[in-house]
């Protein structure tokens, strides 16, 4: 059963392989490369280290997916904060232009402009799910790097048990099986999280029309992520774990210099932090239950700490060290440059007043941005981004720098703590959640007085709790499962938008009362590129709503 998506991501893997460890894989034809190279111990460990290759993608996968080869680290990270207004994106590329623009503002005096290039984002997104539209379908890329990811996890399960390993065989085999689990689970949750319907595949270059509502895919993912999280749970961090895992981790995702090491712990750390998150985005917030915020905090409460290795990726200036290609720098790269994309006047606004990290790391621009290309007033700012950092020695805010990047591909000790706070504080803890959040304030160097013990109503620590996650999670992908979950992606009309927005209207005035009525599909459709070569066998609903 060949089915484009799917097929494609043997031939990546061992391309990503090559760039990755050229000495252990020796492949006669690099354009005709086959399963039999991975019948070697060598061969599957060097298979595991290229997911970070397959699965956020660079120049050795852009020439087989169609322009998609800057990858998750460009292309989706960018949609998920653009689309949640932590930046804007107003070029034609990859349709840009039309997933985060509000399809209209009503501006300090009651003056309603429109979104002045189309029908709105979900007409003019589906407009464009098409194959002849190319990389420009904004649906595509994150689909086609998680089911390269799926699919790759699917060939390294069905090698590792007929492979003959040396010394503690079970401790390597269980090593690569959780591996392997623990990114289809990702894989499965990111596609559940963003699509309104997927497909669960788990047989190596095989898939099935057989599509299933976004809700089965987060539950599927969930279950792997669980499968992974006890295999790693009855691990030890002995010589057959390290030797495997020091070999599967490319070294721009080696962080010990910052955080702990890799260790059993730390994986399950890291599975039980994504859990939580991906628990928490998938259900609006005022539909989530006492014992759904006891579910998120039980996973956060066993997540990730500040001292926890968290998985996230580095830029380098040689190629063959990074998955970020230096030639087409990252998603940070290219708005800390202020080219591709620009901060957001909403993001600006949500920092509180002596914050030092907007101090250190924003700075008025020589001339304000006003409706660039004509694309919409809310593609303005008056702010630019600069590289500064806190200087407290264990984290910097933010810098963008070949070697300093950290741009995180899971969760981190920032989001676990905020989730845990989230949580205390929709369960009646409201003081304990916010010292929670005083506490990622401290280890980011804002310099902000505390929330703790002033009295705060459950409605205005959720404020702070919100405003924090936008400024201390910035880049990390998860602005627009906020904006989503918390309503504001909702027309107005639904009772969403956001009112009080700062916004440059058309002559550069700086409004502070404006009304963004965003009006953003919730769940994206199934891209039309599967559908043509995979044609849906259930009545599972393939397009999205708002």
């Amino acid at each position: 059963m060949k089915k484009i998506l799917f097929i494609i991501t043997l031939t990546t893997g061992l391309f990503g392989f090559q760039s990755c460890q050229k000495t252990e894989l020796e492949v006669t034809n690099l354009n005709q490369p086959s399963l039999d190279v991975l019948n070697s111990e060598s061969g599957v460990i060097g298979y595991a280290k290229g997911f970070y290759k397959i699965g956020f993608g660079d120049q050795y996968v852009s020439s087989l997916d169609d322009g998609l080869g800057m990858g998750m680290l460009l292309i989706v990270q960018a949609f998920h904060e653009g689309m949640g207004d932590n930046v804007f994106v107003p070029w034609g590329n990859n349709s840009f232009k039309f997933a985060d623009n509000p399809i209209s503002v009503t501006l300090d005096n009651g003056t309603k402009v429109l979104n002045p290039i189309g029908a709105g984002q979900k007409a003019e997104l589906q407009l464009r799910n098409d194959r002849a539209y190319g990389a420009s379908n904004a649906f595509l890329p994150e689909w086609t790097y998680m089911y390269f990811l799926n699919n790759a996890s699917n060939v390294l399960l069905s090698k590792v048990d007929a492979t003959t390993f040396s010394g503690d065989a079970a401790t390597k085999k269980k090593v690569l099986q959780g591996w392997a689990y623990m990114w289809k689970g990702y894989a499965y949750a990111r596609i559940g999280s963003m699509y309104i319907a997927g497909v669960i595949t788990d047989k190596p270059n095989e898939t099935n029309g057989n599509y299933v509502p976004n809700t089965a895919m987060v539950t599927e993912g969930i279950k792997y992520l669980d499968q992974a999280k006890t295999i790693f749970a009855g691990l030890s961090a002995n010589e057959a774990f390290t030797s495997v895992m020091t070999n599967i981790i490319p070294g721009y995702m080696q962080t010990t210099a910052e955080f702990g090491a890799v260790t059993p712990a730390a994986i399950v750390k890291n599975i039980n932090t994504f859990k939580a998150r991906t628990i928490l985005v998938n259900k609006r917030t005022k539909d989530m239950t006492a014992a759904d915020w006891t579910t998120v905090l039980d996973a956060a409460n066993a997540g990730l700490g500040a001292t926890d290795y968290p998985f996230l990726v580095k830029t380098y200036d040689d190629n063959s060290k990074s998955v970020i290609d230096k030639d087409w720098g990252s998603f940070g790269s290219y708005t800390a440059y202020n080219d591709t994309y620009k901060v957001s006047e909403r993001f600006i606004q949500d920092f509180n007043p002596s914050d030092k990290r907007l101090e250190n790391n924003f700075e008025l621009a020589a001339s304000a941005i006003v409706n660039q290309r004509g694309r919409s007033i809310t593609f303005g700012t008056r702010y630019e981004l600069f590289d500064g950092g806190i200087g407290n020695g264990a984290y910097t805010y933010f810098h963008y720098d070949y070697g300093v990047d950290n741009f995180y591909i899971g969760g981190s000790y920032e989001e676990n703590e905020l989730m845990k706070a989230e949580a205390l504080m929709n369960t009646s803890k409201i003081e304990e959640g916010l010292k929670l959040l005083d506490g990622v304030r401290k280890a980011q160097g804002a310099g902000l007085p505390a929330t703790v013990g002033v009295g705060l109503s459950k409605t205005q620590a959720l404020e702070e709790l919100r405003k924090e996650r936008r400024i201390a999670l910035f880049m990390r992908g998860l602005a627009f499962y906020d904006l989503r979950r918390m309503g504001y992606a909702d027309p107005v009309a639904s009772g969403g938008g956001r009112k009080n927005a700062w916004v440059l209207d058309a002559s550069g005035v700086l409004n502070t009362k404006a009304t963004i009525d965003y009006s953003y599909m919730s769940y994206w459709d199934v891209p039309q590129n599967e559908i043509d070569f995979n044609a849906s066998t259930s009545q599972t609903k393939l397009k999205g709503t708002y």
